[in-house]
């Protein structure tokens, strides 16, 4: 390989590191937005609301891709967009029960799982610097896990149930998303995900256009940025980027949700869950530098 070659693929992988940081970032906006709200609106129809508007924005993108889904395009894109649905119900009905930042670092335990089943798959032993980062997750997801003084509660197996069933999607996608295009794919996603949500709606809550006016401004920012974006973000990236090191900077997500849960919704944190935080932090930092 070429030093030119060897270059623009050293870009595409910042590139593909910065848009998981984005899609991280967005996550943890929409915890918090969601648990602002979740007390008010029933928890299927915020995930309902912000589908169907991430649908719309992806399709917007590029209409045309309509016309352009084949059937191979679907036998991939619905069983990842069940998944996605799966790993978003949990994440999001386990907010009514634990909190917004226990619930970010729960969620974010496919940090251990993606590696570890990652190289059974591949029949290989992991890395030095990703047995370090993982090692140093875990410490980290231990101290977190009193971060607010309470213990283990049905939220916070929801949360790693979601954690679970996620872990499960960004190794289904690693394997088989990579020949479909950005937005095609994504847009896929995120219709299977839509439907499934409206008609969770339909047959559970019962749909209130009542709720949908409630909540229509964290439901557009939540579709639009925290949707469609990320999902776009993170369908991208991945083709660059390794499931290790998509997992690891994911952590990402449960760091930004802990700032935003203490300063916006004046969660407690205490002083373990602080360090913590920061091994997680210098293990998201040797992913992005060893390249796992």
């Amino acid at each position: 390989m070429t030093e030119i070659n060897l270059e623009a693929l050293e870009i595409k992988r910042i590139r593909a590191y910065a848009e998981l940081l984005i899609t991280a970032f967005a996550w943890a906006l929409s915890t918090i937005m969601i648990k602002m709200y979740i007390g008010t609106v029933p928890p299927l129809h915020l995930l309902m609301g912000r589908f169907v508007i991430g649908v719309i924005f992806v399709f917007a993108l590029q209409p045309k891709n309509i016309a352009r889904i084949r059937k191979q395009d679907l036998k991939v894109g619905i069983p990842l967009g069940l998944l996605v649905f799966g790993a978003y119900s949990f994440g999001l009905i386990c907010l009514k029960y634990t909190s917004a930042s226990k619930s970010g670092f729960l969620v974010s335990l496919s940090v251990l799982f993606i590696p570890l089943i990652h190289t059974i798959i591949k029949k290989q032993a992991p890395s030095k610097w990703t047995i370090i980062s993982v090692g140093m997750s875990l410490v980290g997801m231990s101290l977190i896990s009193g971060i607010n003084g309470d213990g283990f509660n049905f939220g916070d197996l929801l949360a790693i149930g979601s954690s679970i069933i996620y872990t499960v999607y960004i190794l289904a996608l690693d394997r088989y998303g990579k020949d479909i295009e950005d937005t095609l794919l994504t847009l896929i996603q995120l219709g299977v995900v839509a439907i499934c949500s409206i008609l969770a709606v339909v047959l559970i809550e019962g749909f209130s256009m009542e709720y949908i006016r409630r909540a229509w401004i964290p439901i557009m920012v939540i579709g639009v940025l925290c949707t469609g974006l990320a999902t776009l973000c993170q369908t991208r990236a991945q083709k660059v980027a390794s499931p290790e090191s998509v997992g690891l900077l994911f952590l990402g997500e449960p760091l930004f949700t802990l700032i935003m849960a203490h300063f916006i919704l004046g969660e407690t944190i205490f002083f373990s869950g602080v360090i913590g935080g920061i091994l997680i932090l210098v293990s998201l930092v040797i992913a992005v530098l060893k390249k796992i």
